[in-house]
């Protein structure tokens, strides 16, 4: 005895819509991210990836408190991870900041406050933006597909 040929259903096409870059979805990462960078490491985001010199104040001194990315990986790849400046001056050595760790801490007590209203606050308006521009929005989004542009706003 035999058994019956299975039947198939034949499968459709899976259509998926193209990936889009929703530009207010990235504004808000970055603002939430600056304010983290701003909180625990005393330097805006920008200054936290691009710098290479170690904080953006002009002096020594006005660098001590910040914390920046490159000295963050030297720290992971066995450089120094510490935010102390050294200077000699006439024989005399001074030494201005903290460890990485005690300026870590300093930082979040000092900017603790604000870091959390920013990170309450900036979804909060992001959400009341996109509620109020919704007509707008779309107007503009229809007009960005029309026009090929892989962007959402």
């Amino acid at each position: 005895m035999s058994m019956a040929r299975r039947r198939t259903r034949r499968k459709s096409t899976r259509r998926s819509s193209p990936k889009t870059l929703n530009v207010a979805g990235i504004a808000e990462s970055a603002l939430i991210a600056n304010a983290v960078t701003l909180g625990l490491f005393n330097t805006s985001l920008r200054d936290f990836v691009m710098n290479t010199a170690g904080g953006s104040g002009s002096s020594i001194v006005d660098r001590a408190g910040q914390i920046t990315a490159r000295e963050l990986i030297a720290g992971l790849t066995g450089g120094d991870a510490n935010t102390q400046y050294k200077i000699t001056q006439g024989g005399r050595a001074t030494t201005y900041g903290n460890t990485l760790t005690v300026q870590i801490g300093e930082n979040l007590k000092a900017n603790a406050g604000s870091m959390v209203f920013q990170l309450v606050a900036i979804p909060a308006g992001f959400k009341v933006f996109k509620k109020l521009t919704t007509k707008p929005r779309s107007t503009m989004n229809k007009a960005l597909k029309m026009g090929g542009l892989p962007v959402r706003v």
